[in-house]
């Protein structure tokens, strides 16, 4: 007797950035794909800064004129402030100096993530993925060691058994099938916190330097401030520490924002008239990975397979690239009938890339002005450029990041070495000629 054929090819758990993507692939590819997302779109979201790698993948799924027409800030690069640097005193990098070989184009965007976010799963929807809002998943079905479906709760309080040949964890943070597994790891390296809100009467970016994303060095460790400009004179700006730090201060989120703000002389002088349009965001166990992201039947993206620390703005790519590649491997698994094996090279492929992000970030905490002075350096200014980019998953731009990244080590052992070096933490200004 032949087993009955599943209601679905995927059942995607998330529609954000990586559900979305994933789901638009799979409905471009004439597949049953639904979309299972718990809340009603729009929703607040953190993490408005894209790197331009995002381009590729929105542009393979016809998103990129969207993109366009929504008028999101263009993000023309990145730069570094120091803690007691005169104001503005600054190491840049922009994007279009160092393009990378066949990119769409050499900006990417500073988006507000609940119109980001809908546009993205509304797009899944008009390529013909099934959306549900407002659809709780709460157990993922097996049949032996096999994901065989998911039963979800719908807007009016019913559940429902859905079948699917293949179910896919994008649930972000929650890290829906992970919990159910127990198979979930916190990061015992990295315990940050976060503090982050919108504002308007920061004040404006240099001439030519609208669009950046700024990064102020607190002269902590383990700490920085974000300054993102998105759309109407809003920014959005956020402090990053080691959780042990706000509950030691005995301040109220209020109180903490600002100390650390005003560690930095430019941080202060921008926030100096600034007006919070927002209630505050906190953020906790910043990072985490699986113990797998594959099994039989199912597998795991974006943010539900592994967060990292987001200051190189890593989340949106994680999100898409694995999405891309999920795609990839599951269409391969049906094509050849080798699932297992489809689905093992997604789980390296994507956890080489990640991996990339997380020693970048590891570095960039070790030693915050060594990484400006190699920043700075001809012969790495374009690697880093690069690895900014995004897209660590092709083994070129692996391999590139991985050279520089080992170069860093051996800077960071040497300076350590070192105790009356001037690169060792604390001496945290950026050279004078550091402003591009």
């Amino acid at each position: 007797m032949t087993a009955p054929r599943p209601e679905l090819d995927v059942a995607i758990i998330g529609g954000g950035p990586a559900g979305a993507t994933l789901g638009a692939l799979l409905a471009m590819d004439g597949r049953r794909v639904a979309v299972l997302e718990r809340d009603i779109h729009p929703r607040d979201h953190v993490g408005e800064s894209l790197t331009p790698s995002n381009n590729a993948i929105f542009s393979r799924i016809g998103f990129l004129p969207k993109m366009e027409q929504a008028g999101f800030v263009h993000k023309e690069g990145v730069g570094w402030t120091a803690p007691r640097s005169p104001v503005w005193k600054f190491l840049a990098i922009r994007t279009s100096d160092f393009p990378a070989p066949g990119a769409v184009q050499t900006y990417s965007y500073n988006v507000e993530r609940d119109e980001f976010d809908l546009l993205l799963l509304r797009h899944a929807h008009e390529l013909g993925a099934k959306v549900v809002q407002g659809a709780t998943v709460k157990r993922v079905l097996f049949e032996g060691e096999r994901a065989i479906g998911v039963r979800v709760e719908l807007s009016g309080g019913w559940e429902e058994d859905v079948s699917a040949r293949v179910v896919v964890d994008a649930s972000g943070r929650r890290c829906f099938l992970a919990n159910q597994l127990g198979i979930r790891r916190k990061d015992p390296d990295f315990n940050q916190f976060s503090i982050f809100s919108w504002f308007r009467g920061v004040k404006p970016h240099p001439p030519g330097y609208e669009g950046f994303v700024f990064f102020h060095f607190l002269g902590l460790e383990r700490a920085w401030g974000w300054h993102i400009p998105i759309k109407n004179g809003v920014c959005s700006m956020g402090v990053v520490t080691d959780k042990a730090d706000f509950g030691k201060s005995g301040k109220t989120h209020d109180q903490f924002f600002e100390s650390l703000v005003q560690r930095n002389r430019t941080f202060r002088a921008v926030m100096e008239d600034a007006v919070r349009i927002k209630p505050w965001w906190i953020e906790g166990d910043y990072s985490y990975q699986m113990d797998t992201i594959v099994g039989d039947g199912w597998l795991m993206i974006g943010d539900a397979f592994r967060f990292v620390d987001p200051i190189f703005s890593s989340g949106i790519d994680v999100a898409t690239y694995s999405a891309s590649y999920a795609f990839d491997a599951i269409v391969k698994s049906w094509s050849e009938g080798e699932e297992a094996a489809a689905f093992a090279e997604y789980e390296r492929t994507v956890n080489d890339g990640v991996d990339i992000w997380y020693e970048t970030t590891d570095q960039f905490y070790r030693l915050q002005q060594l990484f400006s002075r190699f920043s700075l350096d001809r012969r790495y200014k374009e690697d880093i450029a690069r690895a900014l980019q995004g897209n660590p998953y092709n083994p070129q731009n692996r391999d590139r990041a991985r050279r520089v990244l080992k170069d860093m080590r051996d800077a960071y052992r040497d300076v350590m070495a070192d105790p009356h070096n001037l690169l060792r933490p604390g001496a945290l200004d950026v050279p004078a000629e550091a402003r591009a």
